[in-house]
């Protein structure tokens, strides 16, 4: 009997410790909501495991999902894995829209299925980043299903601020950074794109 026990015993305390895992960010791209150098705790359990988000095992087993979650939806702040960058390496983002939905950025607004989401201006903001100020403009948007969480904006007309639409396909996701000018994500060239379901390490405890 013992025989069993100590290795379900095993097992039981990886799965516990593979649940949850602590991270910190060194960007600025989702400030006002994580700011830089803050620690933040992921649930790895809240889409499921996958190859990314179970340690030691993941790289042998089937890229897909091992255990079933309930999937992202928008307003989730999540962890993903970008494998565009070499080396990979963790990033710290926002799903806006999800798989159906078609996503555009015009002038600055974020455009879910044809409708601008609701942005209201709460006030002006400076913050320090490298040593220099950066003003900002302070936004509260309220994506479609009512999540709602403040942004930052320099401005409506910067690099990332025209995307043309594109309908999110199954099985991924698209994101952007709170920080919307200081951020690499979906609308970027050369960012991480439409992320995978099965790149992403978890949801952002709140």
């Amino acid at each position: 009997m013992w025989r069993w026990i100590l290795p379900l015993g095993g097992l039981v305390v990886l799965l516990v410790l593979s649940s949850v895992s602590v991270f910190s960010t060194r960007a600025e791209s989702m400030m006002p909501a994580v700011q830089p150098g803050q620690r933040f705790i992921v649930n790895k359990l809240a889409y499921g495991y996958n190859t990314v988000s179970l340690p030691i095992f993941g790289p042998h087993l089937d890229p897909q999902r091992l255990l079933p979650g309930q999937a992202p939806v928008r307003g989730d702040v999540i962890v993903f894995l970008d494998t565009m960058q070499a080396p990979s390496r963790t990033i710290l983002t926002r799903v806006v829209a999800i798989a159906g939905d078609e996503v555009a950025y015009q002038d600055g607004r974020l455009v879910v299925n044809g409708e601008a989401v609701l942005r209201e201006q709460v006030g002006v903001e400076t913050y320090t980043a490298r040593v220099r100020p950066v003003v900002v403009t302070r936004y509260r948007e309220t994506l479609p299903g009512g999540h709602v969480h403040d942004i930052f904006e320099q401005g409506d007309q910067e690099f990332l601020d025209q995307v043309p639409p594109v309908t999110v396909p199954e099985g991924r996701v698209f994101v952007l950074g709170d920080n919307r000018d200081m951020s690499r994500d979906s609308r970027a060239r050369g960012g991480p794109g439409l992320v995978p379901l099965t790149r992403i390490l978890g949801r952002v405890s709140d």
